[in-house]
């Protein structure tokens, strides 16, 4: 069987499974088989870091408790189930999000990955303390898998929902999750780094969230505003204080989403972060628990990334 003819049957298999599911779950839902909805699509990340990560998603939309009103008429449980890769890590997914009033969703997730080591990035790795005070990366290519669960919801609002009108879409979305992610080859107290970042992971709970505040006017420019991102580590880490383990790291951002065709949209994202203030005199140490804040959470702000998203609606 050729790739061409293998795609289809593939959608077709994931589409059914997943309908299957929802309907175990939901016997309700297989009255309204005729309306569920299902696309395909493709998104491509760039930034100015010299992060690339290409993603492909499967999204099924089915209604679920609607009702006749303007509240509950869209009422509906959408699931994606999609793969991503980056030069050095490989990964899936999986989300449900049921919305029962138009203005809250209810989401639980989860996701595996791995990843191998190149000369200009790390994919998968332990991060120790070698010596005094540097760092060591140790650990080859799939050295365990990296999977995490989650569970949380949104809350969402639009002007236009109060004053109707084309120009009235200001909107207003706030999304929160609790999640545990661990490292299957990292014990308890060892740190690691996953997607080349800093490598101060751990096995335990976090906590996400964002807050977006944007406008959408009846143009190309399907949408610009404002996105604030929070993500904290939940677990217990002794002296941790000392190097900022438990403060949440902040990124402020503006974006704007530009519709290009009805199948294809770009995304631009300026961002800047919060970062810890050291010590001068431990700010250049290699292992990072070494480290010392230079007083009761400081930190200051720094310029992040610019990031770019195509997205093409394959089907």
């Amino acid at each position: 069987m050729t790739m061409n003819r293998c795609a289809p049957v593939a959608r077709r298999l994931t589409r059914f499974a997943a309908i299957v599911a929802l309907c175990v779950l939901f016997p309700s839902v297989a009255r309204a088989e005729a309306a569920i909805t299902d696309s395909t699509s493709l998104d491509l990340t760039l930034t100015t870091k010299a992060e690339l990560k290409l993603k492909l998603t499967e999204t099924i939309v089915v209604p679920f408790l609607r009702g006749e009103g303007a509240m509950t008429s869209g009422n509906n449980v959408k699931l994606k189930l999609g793969a991503e890769a980056t030069p050095v890590t490989a990964g899936c997914f999986a989300e449900a999000t049921w919305t029962p009033i138009a203005f809250l969703q209810l989401v639980v997730g989860a996701s595996a990955g791995s990843g191998w080591n190149i000369p200009i990035a790390d994919g998968l790795r332990i991060n120790e303390r070698e010596g005094s005070h540097d760092a060591e990366l140790t650990g080859g290519a799939f050295d365990g898998l990296v999977w995490s669960a989650k569970a949380g919801g949104a809350a969402q609002a639009d002007l236009a929902a109060f004053w109707p009108g084309d120009w009235h879409h200001l909107v207003f979305r706030t999304y929160h999750v609790i999640w545990y992610r661990a490292l299957t080859s990292a014990a308890a107290d060892e740190s690691w780094l996953y997607e080349n970042d800093a490598g101060e992971n751990r096995n335990g709970w976090n906590y996400y969230a964002n807050f977006l505040l944007g406008y959408q006017p009846p143009a190309k420019l399907r949408l610009v505003g404002l996105l604030v991102e929070v993500d904290r580590y939940l677990y217990a880490e002794k002296d941790g204080e000392l190097w900022g383990d438990d403060l949440g790291r902040w990124v402020f951002g503006v974006m704007g989403n530009y519709e290009i065709t009805p199948r294809l949209s770009a995304t631009l994202l300026i961002q800047a972060r919060t970062m810890r203030t050291f010590t001068d005199e431990t700010e250049d140490y290699g292992f990072y628990q070494d480290r010392r804040l230079a007083g009761d959470g400081s930190r200051h702000l720094e310029f992040y990334r610019v990031a770019a998203t195509v997205s093409l609606r394959l089907r």
